[in-house]
């Protein structure tokens, strides 16, 4: 192949934050095809680059490294883009009649997924049950997922399909919920959502290159040029028998692909990652647009599925404590091949109980396998104890949260926990006045990934618990060097550099000078990936 042509580019005329800390702020930056080159005063820059570069002026806008997902689901995202969403509906009423023009055009046996319910819009808050979607949807079976991905309703075809009657055993870290007549009420929890999805097929063809096109753009639209994209390798875990088919179907879309993606792998095997860890999946370069460097576990459910693993039971649902949704002697010894592997950890705990376990775990591990440099995280840390996040501190584990969880809880949590959880719930400020390392995502396609309003969940919290408010230069670091680091990523992205790659958003206002209760109101101008432009708002 011929060399590729050598193409310099200068950006100037708007605030420009490095969140380089020895540079902070700069008048210009000179790139050359995909990386930096140049930073620092405009004439000094213009030198460097010679003559015949390609002249970007920022008209005022704000430029910034690249903003980072450091928590999201991308393959789950492209199927999402071709399934009913009810995220915006806000009564059973008004869902049945979305289900019921959603199977029209359906076989009746033809499994439709609904996403994104979120009950605590209606109403009345409650799950709707199987005989709620029977009344919509006599004849076509259909499943309605929570927007958490953790429980669903299914109709009495979908439960049909699925083989799950009165008789069907609760699978281990589970629930197959029943009444008090023993009925099935269609609602399922964890692993046993697993079997009703097994029977969704994913799209194909055209019609799975524009749902990824779709996907990858909308993603491009939020300022986002990297992501930690959590994939399954194996059938029967979170999301059933899909686990089988995204790390095929992440390689058969990979080339219309522009993001940056460090893969997080769930497997029940973890030595499965060291065969994996090569092209195309891990392009083998710190700089590599693929890598393969973590093994993703789960410990426990939501909040919102009342399967967080709490110490106390939750306030609105007495009878409940949440539970670990595998066997922890098991998680430990999967964890100990990951980690003799030289793979970074990655373990979802949501609820108290869970995130002190998660850390316990940790604890037994570094202590038997001491490694330096390990940067093992917990995926969600929602609640946090002031003893967890010492020993947090102290063995160097990262809080990988999600800020757009408090966007769309902050109204319901107190219903949920009670008061005097709360302080310890998304506990951004504790996180990084205990010394513990905080990185930010979103969990999409559970939540928008918007990181304008995510930042604007770190810096506002929508008044809840605002002691844990934390700054904007805070805010920012999260989704730009801080994610960097979590990913073993720091010295080739999250700050603007020489000899980093030049993956940059540009925003319609200077973050760092706008009130906090105006930052969701910022917009994405362009988002520039490894020196291409990968969106660009339309004038």
């Amino acid at each position: 192949m011929p060399p590729e042509p050598k193409v310099y580019t200068l950006f100037f005329n708007g605030p420009i934050i490095t969140m380089n800390e020895k540079e902070p702020r700069i008048e210009a930056i000179g790139i050359l095809n995909e990386k930096i080159i140049s930073t620092g005063k405009l004439n000094t820059v213009k030198e460097m680059l010679g003559q015949g570069y390609i002249s970007v002026d920022l008209e005022g806008n704000s430029l910034l490294p690249g903003f980072i997902d450091c928590h999201l689901h991308p393959i789950l995202f492209v199927f999402y883009q071709v399934s009913p969403n009810v995220s915006e509906v806000t009564s059973l009423s008004e869902l049945k009649e979305v289900l019921k023009e959603a199977v029209e055009s359906k076989s009746k046996d033809q499994l439709t997924i609904a996403l994104n319910l979120s009950e605590e819009k209606f109403d009345d808050p409650v799950l709707p049950t199987r005989w709620d979607l029977d009344d919509a949807c006599p004849e076509h079976p259909i499943f309605v997922l929570r927007y958490d991905g953790h429980i669903g309703i299914a109709n009495t075809k979908a439960l049909d399909i699925a083989g799950i009657d009165e008789n069907t055993p609760v699978p281990e870290g589970g629930e197959i919920r029943k009444n008090e007549k023993g009925e099935l009420t269609g609602i399922l929890t964890e692993t046993a959502v697993s079997p009703i999805l097994n029977k969704v097929s994913f799209p194909k063809g055209v019609e799975l290159k524009n749902a990824t096109t779709k996907a990858f753009n909308y993603l491009a639209s939020q300022g986002l040029t990297s992501l930690h994209g959590i994939l399954h390798s194996d059938a029967g875990g979170e999301f059933g028998d899909f686990g089988v088919v995204e790390i095929p179907l992440l390689k058969s879309i990979q080339s219309d692909i522009l993001h940056n993606w460090y893969l997080m792998v769930n497997t029940e095997r973890p030595k499965k990652l060291l065969r994996l860890k090569k092209p195309p999946l891990d392009g083998g370069k710190p700089d590599s647009q693929f890598k393969l460097g973590c093994a993703k576990f789960f410990l426990d459910g939501t909040f919102g599925a009342k399967t967080a693993c709490m110490y106390e039971p939750f306030t609105d649902a007495p009878e409940k404590c949440g539970f670990c949704v595998v066997d922890t002697e098991d998680l430990y010894q999967k964890m100990k091949v990951a980690h003799d592997n030289e793979f970074q950890i990655c373990i979802h705990a949501i609820g108290d109980k869970g995130n002190r376990i998660a850390v316990d775990l940790y604890k037994r591990l570094l202590d038997e396998s001491p490694r330096e440099d390990h940067r093992h995280r917990i995926e969600h840390a929602s609640i946090l104890t002031q003893d967890v996040l010492k020993d947090m501190a102290k063995y160097k584990i990262i809080a990988s949260c999600q800020p757009p969880f408090i966007n769309s809880e902050f109204n319901w949590l107190e219903k949920r926990l009670g008061k005097e959880r709360l302080k310890d719930t998304y506990p951004m400020k504790s996180i990084l006045d205990a010394g513990v390392t905080l990185i930010s995502g979103s969990d999409c396609p559970v939540e928008d990934p918007s990181v304008i309003m995510g930042l604007h969940a770190l810096v506002h919290r929508n008044d809840f618990i605002p002691e844990q408010r934390i700054s904007i230069e805070e805010a920012l670091k999260t989704y730009t060097i801080n994610a960097a680091y979590g990913a073993f990523e720091e010295n080739i992205k999250g700050s603007i550099e020489i000899g980093k790659l030049a993956d940059f958003v540009i925003l319609n206002r200077n973050p760092l000078e706008v009130p906090n209760d105006e930052i969701r109101n910022i917009q994405v101008v362009e988002t520039i990936i490894r020196g291409k432009t990968a969106y660009k708002m339309q004038s």
